[in-house]
């Protein structure tokens, strides 16, 4: 990918980590089937009720996850609320003793297949999004904010015939332990930031203000992501960083406004934080003497190697101020779509 050569002469890179743990069981779900663990595919070491197996049931592979009980309910309510969505991964069965819901398997998500396929067709990568893109319009059409937008939590099933043509055949937006259901466009406030730091919006950095648009921020780095700028949004050593007294939000939200622009007004407001916004203000400034040295941070000019349809959509997407970004409804109108790959 041609975003990798300049990614290589920046400072950014990135990091992944999982950590796992051999837990055996069987699982008789509400509509009465039996699920066999196969393997585990993660658990936390802080709490294995959140646990995450493959299971299998007679021929058929599954997922099933252990969680806490209100996600528990919050999957209910959602599962109801959504029922027969083909974009979105809702469970298929639950078992309400042991905490577990029981979901379909995909094998592979968007960011294991580009780490392990750097050469994966970009017209099938442009069919991962589209439809990760139809998920979120399809969440925020009934007000809930998946929080959570990411390449890990976008899941993706592809075949390969005998010529090693690749094809991907099913995608779903899945993980939504911490979506939110937004009453009349009233925005998420925690005292702590939410979902993964790499791919929050500025402000779901502070926790202070996340709505819709800040998934439309997330969305948008993905789809960088997906086009081969992960370089540039993924962080390599948490070790060093920690070293130097940086945390991984501030060296974030620093590149952040070097790419797209510095803090503005309607993010402040948005934020409402003194302590927020002069924390925003100060990461702003540190991006913006690095831009002084190396102009080519800006996604104004790395972002070229896109193409000018993708860059003008995901310019849209990650505009600094969420009362400024494009919507999905928006985002799934653009040319773009229609542009040969």
């Amino acid at each position: 990918m041609p975003l990798n050569r300049l990614a290589c002469h920046t400072p950014f890179s990135r990091l992944a980590y999982r950590t796992s743990i051999r837990m055996a069981s069987t699982i008789v779900g509400k509509s009465g089937r039996v699920y066999v663990q196969d393997k585990v595919l993660q658990s936390h070491r802080e709490d294995h009720k959140l646990s995450v197996f493959k299971a299998k049931s007679g021929n058929e592979s599954f997922v099933f996850k252990r969680v806490p009980g209100s996600f528990y309910d919050l999957s209910l309510r959602l599962a109801a609320e959504f029922a027969g969505s083909r974009r979105l991964r809702m469970h298929i069965d639950c078992n309400q003793e042991e905490g577990i819901l029981v979901y379909p398997y995909f094998n592979d998500t968007l960011l294991a297949l580009i780490q392990e396929d750097r050469d994966f067709p970009l017209a099938e990568r442009k069919k991962i999004l589209r439809r990760a893109g139809e998920a979120i319009q399809e969440l925020h059409g009934k007000d809930w904010i998946h929080i959570d937008v990411k390449p890990d939590n976008i899941l993706v099933n592809w075949t390969c015939d005998k010529e090693g043509n690749k094809t991907v055949t099913d995608v779903a937006l899945g993980d939504f332990d911490i979506a939110f259901k937004s009453e009349g466009g009233e925005p998420r406030q925690t005292p702590y930031a939410i979902g993964n730091v790499m791919w929050r919006s500025p402000e779901g950095q502070t926790g202070k203000g996340v709505t819709k648009a800040s998934d439309l921020f997330s969305f948008g780095l993905v789809c960088i992501y997906a086009m081969g700028g992960g370089e540039f949004l993924l962080l390599n050593d948490y070790q060093e960083l920690a070293r130097r007294g940086i945390r991984p939000e501030q060296e974030i939200l620093i590149r952040h406004f070097s790419y797209f622009g510095p803090v503005p007004e309607g993010l402040l407001k948005q934020v409402n934080s003194e302590d927020w916004c002069n924390a925003l203000r100060g990461a702003s400034e540190i991006a913006e003497e690095a831009v002084k040295e190396q102009p080519e941070l800006r996604f104004e000019r790395w972002g070229e190697e896109l193409g000018p349809e993708a860059q003008n959509m995901i310019s849209g997407m990650t505009n600094p101020d969420p009362t400024a970004r494009t919507t999905i409804d928006q985002v799934l109108a653009h040319r773009w779509w229609q542009e040969a790959t």
